[in-house]
């Protein structure tokens, strides 16, 4: 029965991180909570499958809400203020001649280039 119990534990893990995406920390990371949950929901249930299989799922919902706040600070930073940036950015407008791209004549036209100090 231990050894079903355990197939069945690391059945549901690799069920359950199938659907992590292609990054790889977060294949192990979902890989790693999946089979914590599991040996956690074992141990404390006494090899209840259910049991087993839902800590296996807490452990996946638990890694995926670490990397998405792990993401969104990243993101945050990578970003930076957005409110204060105005003060610091100039526009210039740089005049385009008529050019030949491709064997295509553009027109003259003119493009502005955002510079941020």
């Amino acid at each position: 029965m231990k050894n079903a119990t355990l197939l069945f534990s690391v059945l549901v893990s690799a069920l359950l991180t199938s659907c992590a995406g292609v990054s790889p920390t977060r294949i192990i990371g979902d890989t790693v909570g999946a089979a914590g949950g599991a040996l956690i929901g074992n141990k404390l249930s006494n090899g209840n499958p259910l049991i087993t299989a839902a800590s296996a799922g807490g452990g996946v919902l638990l890694s995926e809400s670490l990397q998405a706040g792990s993401n969104a600070s990243r993101n945050r930073q990578r970003t930076g203020p957005q409110l204060d940036d105005r003060g610091h950015v100039r526009l210039l407008e740089v005049p385009l001649p008529e050019r030949q791209e491709n064997g295509v004549i553009l027109a003259p036209s003119t493009a502005t280039i955002r510079i941020q100090e």
